[in-house]
């Protein structure tokens, strides 16, 4: 029974070691820099993660924990922008059992340019330009900046309000606009792609295999294109609103609430197309799939 005992109070001394290795590795850190009026802010980290947010104040402050594998972070700043970015050993290759978590606030006036590889980013209160590069990691952005680029390869794209001319684009993370307020453009190619609400001025959504959703309102004019090879596209639209339509797939289905049935283009291909109009002028909304479902929803 001692013996158990023993070896049980060994074992635990080991996981408490084990445990507590990784805080004793992390290194503080914070630091304060001062940042011209309107200078652009670039942040640079390979993995962790990053929680930006905007203040008044004319300079950038960082501080959370550096990970293993990790030298510093090296700053350098002109009247036109400040450069962060950690610095890794050169024979670090990625094994860690602590991450860089960095929680950083730059002025809210001050554009925004972030490169990471498996870091995750999320943004809030940045009035200004933003654009936003990842790998592996997800991507998250909160209230609404100026103008809008995301992109990511296998993570999620998360975007709370769109502004007009908002460019998202993943491989195979999911893409969720809250609320678009104009033109908005998302490219997937096995993820999805979902606006919930908004007002849609313009846009183009394109996927592989992933599903496209919109329930953002089109505006009253422009065009909004959707297309996907074996996905489905699913759109919610008031029937009352001036539009024109062009639906059409090659071997999915059609289903329109609102409007006239579609119908096979030929007695030899099962392919199908839709063509109608709802009052006069208004946006020319294109939806197309090859194999996929069509669905056209009354509001």
């Amino acid at each position: 029974m001692k013996r158990k005992n023993l070896r049980l109070l060994a074992l635990v001394v080991l996981l408490v070691a084990t445990a507590t290795a990784p805080l004793a590795a992390a290194q503080p850190v914070n630091e304060r820099h001062p940042v011209a009026a309107g200078a652009e802010v670039s942040i640079e980290n390979i993995a962790g993660s990053l929680t930006i947010s905007a203040w008044e104040q004319p300079e950038v402050e960082i501080t959370g924990t550096l990970g293993d594998g990790v030298e510093g972070i090296e700053v350098s700043s002109n009247e036109e922008g400040i450069e962060i970015e950690v610095k890794y050993e050169e024979n670090f290759r990625g094994r860690h059992t602590s991450e860089t978590e960095l929680v950083i606030r730059v002025p809210q006036g001050s554009p925004l340019d972030v490169e990471t590889v498996s870091c995750s980013i999320a943004v809030s209160g940045v009035t200004a330009p933003v654009e936003l590069e990842s790998v592996s990691g997800a991507i998250r952005v909160a209230d609404r900046p100026q103008a809008l680029e995301a992109e990511t390869v296998s993570g999620s794209i998360d975007v709370a309000s769109a502004p007009d001319g908002a460019e998202l684009a993943s491989v195979s993370g999911a893409i969720r606009v809250g609320s678009s307020q104009g033109r908005v453009e998302a490219e997937n190619v096995s993820g999805s792609i979902l606006v919930e609400g908004g007002t849609l001025g313009g846009g183009s959504f394109e996927t592989v295999s992933g599903e496209i959703t919109c329930k953002a309102i089109p505006g009253a004019s422009g065009s909004i294109d959707m297309e996907t090879m074996s996905g489905s596209i699913t759109l919610v639209a008031d029937p009352g609103a001036a539009a024109s339509y062009e639906l059409e797939t090659f071997s999915g289905t059609i289903s329109n609430q609102f409007g006239p049935e579609a119908t096979r283009t030929s007695q030899y291909t099962p392919e199908k197309e839709l063509r109608f109009s709802t009052g006069s002028g208004g946006p020319s909304i294109s939806l197309s799939s090859f194999s996929g479902s069509i669905k056209l929803l009354s509001r």
